[in-house]
């Protein structure tokens, strides 16, 4: 009897236990630079369009990649908010046209969201992960010889759903990932 139990016990978590997942997201490759007047940076989400994204954008559901992005000063005992921006990239496939529009938007642009059209998925997929912020910071308001750093942090979701929706499928997770705050420390 107690082999009997141990046979369907392993049977049954080799049977529900999910294959090998594929990596997760990942926030990849930071790069800060600096023009003559500003701090710049640029980055890689790697590993953001599961099987699960790519089906959903294929199928003409906009799906949005968020992107925070903050700079701290360090110090002794709190470290100090510097800027916080926020992007937000919203992908959306045309079946008829066969083609990928793009939008970009930012709290801090005042010029407005801009759209992009791709002819590509491949090449909308790139656009939609790499992320590059001229002018987040003005040089000359950082101080010589202290350490900075950016945290950021990127999620994707497909379209939400109406409120009451989520009472009626609890058990559905509308969010396709969120990655973990990513340090990047740098000397000025």
């Amino acid at each position: 009897m107690k082999i009997y139990i141990i046979f369907w016990i392993i049977f049954i978590s080799l049977f529900f236990s999910s294959p090998s997942k594929a990596e997760n997201p990942t926030i990849q490759n930071i790069r800060i630079s600096s023009s003559p007047s500003h701090l710049n940076v640029r980055f890689y989400l790697a590993n953001s369009f599961s099987p699960k994204i790519e089906e959903a954008i294929k199928n003409g559901i906009p799906t949005t990649f968020a992107y925070s992005v903050m700079l701290y000063q360090q110090s002794f005992w709190n470290d100090k908010l510097l800027t916080a921006i926020t992007i937000a990239k919203t992908i959306k496939f045309d079946n008829l046209k066969n083609e990928c529009t793009i939008v970009t938007a930012s709290k801090e642009n005042e010029n407005g969201p801009s759209q992009l059209v791709i002819s590509t998925l491949e090449e909308a997929k790139k656009n939609m992960s790499q992320i590059e912020i001229l002018s987040v910071y003005p040089i000359w308001k950082l101080e010589r010889n202290n350490t900075y750093y950016f945290e950021i942090k990127a999620a994707a979701e497909g379209v939400k759903p109406p409120a009451y929706i989520h009472y009626f499928l609890f058990f559905l997770d509308w969010k396709y990932f969120d990655t973990d705050w990513v340090m990047e420390y740098f000397s000025y």
